[in-house]
């Protein structure tokens, strides 16, 4: 259980001290001797008994999958490779094995299953492999493989049959394989029996391969229609399609207090655009705030409750509030998008609609998606999830989403680790998003939680394939005893112009959003650095690190980084501290980024031991691959910081991770956020710690099977070097270390964020 945590210390910070940004120069490449990471390593004993049981996995595996490579001759079917738990390491997978038995590769389903395509020769050759070839690279290869299993129907669909039925709409993706003959067949034959089945349908195109596909009126199709869209073995899932929700979690009251118009409004505030149900015309009161609308639902389909509760935190949270100190002063104007149906709405429509709604207003960099659906798988991505991602790159915008409401008994009690269905709901585990989930910001009679601590309805992480979600928390309202409203709760805008009290991740979200469209507008108009979703992201999390308390590893699923305190904290250093903000562009491979020696102030610097906090934020955009299962993001990024000696850097902040971490690839996955675009790494030295030289490194590497990149990678880390006494001489110590290093270097804002 994790040991409770006294308030992090913090000292305001100043706009005199603007953090630093240092660009990327080439010289800081240089090549490296990446060492093998085991493989060529047998991981079992490959004899004949041991062939012989693999051997008959794969006619098992044969047999099941015989029908339907008799009904579709032309068109591959699948097997699961499943793998051993110290075989998942790219240097371990069974490349050379797939390519010997002249399998397809297809991607990964969960951490250790790699899928492959196999036509009717292809099994016999693969057996062969099986059974007679004893190359090292061959015998190393089947000894990282624990089974071979059918990717089957019910693996394409484990819900059933009667679910699809009864939701009538279904979602359909194909197998994507390296050769593109295979992804035209199987989609030109899905399209095909869609069409002859009379089943209407439409195409989301995504960044990356083919189309999902969403089939409609599942409910009206012919006897023995699904089963020979179920039977054809290039779809590797099809599924009912997800509905999403706006949570109300509180009825809202048809009268309430009256709410004073919120304040004048500066004309160079930044805008948030509100994808939801709709901002009410009726809410005079934030009516300037609204600057633009783009509707999609009209009444009697929406009713304006969410939205409008939405908008008016964007536009007056801390107003409506009582301006506590929690709640930003930085409001934002609004960009209304009423998207949401008020009884839900099919993934596939909210996937058109956020499309043609960025694709208006590319502009617009900063979209609160306070919405949510079930809780997020253990090993992939959602569909949703994934097309947030997809825009996110294409128009160069940041997603700040709701991590999800749990409001199913057990009620979860803080500190004390319960097995309940509480995780991130999608699509907040979308990797390119910010994720925010709730915390209480009173201590009242009644509240189920107290000030500071994660409310009880708040989703937890980790996301998918342990990737560390939520990223930061927000004040979202308290809940009081049994499941109501109270004093705890936030104030929020009814429809008709009225304040009521309620609370959900759905009102965190906005108030992450207005400081995160202030931190994107204050690095604008900079003529060397465009303000990106990665930059602005890790300037968030940084920011909530920097206010929060080092939390455990295990206190991460509730909290993330922590609460950010105020924008400012996003951009400018307090006087005890001294940041450094680096772009560096990455190229996987036998390439390193190096920064030495680095500019530590030597106030915090006695009898030749450092005596201070190291605060480090990594963020990165990796290549990603909606068809590669649990193997999405295509890229990691190995991160150190230490003391360097010769060549060598050894490395003295870890990354926060969770115990447990071993050479494992599983385990470094589970435990050591290992293929996460987000790394963070603390470490206090409280007795100090010997050393001269100190190096900032970092490196990269791709999955098996992705390409190489045609550009390099750009990764933005943050690193803050602290006092631990609030000595109020380090900031000016640093900069005086700076300037020794001769390194390019320029104020990060270019202007400081309006705060009312």
């Amino acid at each position: 259980m994790a040991r409770k945590k006294e308030p992090a210390r913090v000292l305001n910070a100043r706009v005199e001290n603007p953090f630093i940004h240092i660009p990327f120069q080439p010289r800081d490449l240089s090549s490296i001797e990446r060492q093998g990471g085991g493989g060529g390593k047998l991981l079992a004993v490959v004899d004949t008994a041991y062939r012989e049981a693999l051997s008959k996995k794969l006619d098992e595996a044969a047999a099941a999958l015989a029908r339907e490579q008799m009904l579709h001759p032309q068109s591959l079917t699948n097997l699961v490779l499943k793998l051993r738990d110290t075989g998942i390491a790219k240097s371990h997978r069974p490349v050379n094995l797939a390519k010997a038995a002249k399998l397809e590769p297809a991607g990964h389903a969960r951490i250790d299953e790699m899928l492959v395509g196999a036509s009717a020769g292809s099994f016999k050759t693969f057996k062969q492999v099986i059974l007679k070839r004893d190359s090292n690279a061959i015998c190393c290869n089947l000894s990282a493989v624990e089974s071979i299993q059918p990717w089957d129907r019910h693996r394409r669909n484990p819900e059933g049959t009667q679910e699809l039925l009864e939701r009538g709409r279904a979602v359909l993706r194909l197998f994507q394989y390296q050769h593109d003959s295979f992804n035209k067949f199987n989609y030109e034959t899905v399209l095909a029996t869609l069409k002859a089945l009379s089943l209407p349908f439409i195409e989301i195109a995504q960044g990356r391969g083919l189309p999902i596909i969403g089939i409609q009126d599942l409910d009206h199709i012919k006897d023995g229609g699904l089963d020979q869209i179920l039977d054809f073995p290039g779809i590797r899932t099809i599924y009912p399609e997800p509905i999403f929700h706006p949570r109300n979690t509180v009825a809202v009251p048809q009268s309430g207090a009256s709410a004073s118009q919120a304040s004048t409004q500066p004309a160079t505030l930044p805008t948030v655009a509100v994808f939801d149900t709709g901002v009410s015309k009726e809410a005079s009161v934030i009516a300037h705030y609204v600057k633009s609308r783009d509707p999609y639902v009209l009444p009697p389909d929406t009713n304006y409750e969410h939205g409008t509760a939405v908008a008016s935190l964007v536009a007056a949270g801390s107003h409506y509030n009582n301006q506590h100190a929690w709640i930003p002063t930085t409001p934002a104007f609004v960009h209304d998008v009423c998207a949401l149906e008020v009884g839900g709405s099919n993934m596939s429509d909210l996937e058109l609609r956020l499309s043609e709604a960025v694709r208006r207003r590319p502009d617009v960099k900063v979209w609160n998606i306070s919405i949510g659906g079930k809780p997020c798988d253990e090993s992939s991505f959602s569909d949703f999830s994934m097309a947030l991602d997809e825009l996110s790159d294409k128009y160069q915008v940041l997603f700040v989403v709701a991590a999800g409401n749990y409001n199913d008994l057990p009620r979860r009690e803080w500190q004390k680790p319960a097995t309940l269905a509480d995780r991130i709901s999608t699509p907040g585990e979308s990797v390119r998003s910010l994720t925010v989930a709730s915390i209480t910001h009173i201590d009242a009679v009644g509240a189920l939680s107290s000030a500071g601590q994660p409310t009880p309805y708040s989703r937890c992480g980790p996301g998918p394939v342990f990737t560390p979600k939520p990223d930061l928390t927000h004040v979202g309202g308290g809940v009081h005893a049994p499941w109501d409203p109270g004093t705890a709760s936030l104030m929020v805008l009814a429809p008709q112009g009225h304040l009521y009290r309620s609370f959900g991740t759905s009102y965190a979200a906005p108030l992450a959003s207005c400081m995160a469209a202030h931190a994107w507008q204050a690095l604008g108009e900079r003529p060397n650095l465009s303000p990106s979703p990665s930059l602005v992201k890790a300037l968030m999390i940084h920011s909530a690190q920097l206010s929060s308390p080092d939390y455990e590893p295990y206190e991460r699923r509730f909290f993330g980084a922590g609460r950010p305190d105020d924008v400012l904290r996003a951009l400018y250093d307090a006087d005890d501290c001294f940041t450094l903000v680096f772009q560096a562009n990455l190229v996987p491979g036998n390439m390193r980024w190096r920064k030495t020696p680095y500019p530590m102030p030597d106030v915090l610097i006695e009898d030749g031991k450092f005596r201070g906090e190291i605060i480090i934020t990594a963020v990165y955009a990796p290549p990603l691959d909606p068809n590669a299962g649990s193997e999405y993001v295509r890229a990691n990024i190995e991160l150190s910081f230490g003391l360097v000696e010769g060549d060598h850097i050894t490395g003295k902040v870890p990354m926060d991770s969770e115990e447990g971490q071993s050479g494992y690839e599983s385990a470094q996955i589970s435990c050591g956020s290992k293929w996460s675009p987000v790394k963070v790494h603390r470490k206090a030295f409280p007795r100090g710690i010997t050393g001269k030289n100190w190096g900032l490194q970092a490196s990269a590497l791709l999955r098996a099977y992705e390409p190489d990149l045609t550009e390099p990678l750009p990764v933005h880390i943050i690193v803050t070097i602290r006092s631990l006494d609030g000595d109020k001489q380090v900031r000016a110590a640093g900069m005086r270390a700076l300037a020794l290093t001769n390194w390019v270097n320029t104020p990060l804002p270019v202007r400081v964020p309006i705060r009312l």
